[in-house]
């Protein structure tokens, strides 16, 4: 995947939901996007199609809520209970999809009643 394939998905996930895509940085071979969700919260997702690095992160409050990160090939999760913490457990260490990961960041968005 390239990095304007990589936007073209994330737009499209984002559009279900009906929410904006930002831009925050680009270069030839990485991506950085912000979609807001509430004033304080939003999802940032990173992209390097040289190094495979998939950055997916839930943003509340300027700290890290939850996420899900590949860095190396192997994949990790902050878990929402702990999100400093890096689970490499069966689940947490499975290759998510951004809509699945859009699909996880609202159903822990409805449970915790942030939104």
């Amino acid at each position: 995947m390239n990095v304007d394939d990589f936007i073209e998905e994330v737009k499209t996930v984002a559009n279900s939901y009906s929410l904006k895509v930002e831009i925050l940085a680009k270069t030839k071979n990485a991506v950085k996007i912000r979609i807001p969700i509430t004033e304080n919260i939003y999802i940032q997702l990173y992209y390097n199609q040289k190094s495979k690095t998939k950055n997916y992160v839930l943003v509340g409050w300027n700290r890290r809520l939850f996420g899900r990160d590949c860095v190396g090939g192997e994949w990790h999760k902050h878990p929402f209970e702990n999100p400093d913490q890096h689970d490499f457990s069966e689940n947490g260490k499975r290759e998510v999809s951004i809509s699945e990961f859009f699909d996880e960041v609202f159903h822990l968005l409805r449970k915790s009643g942030l939104i």
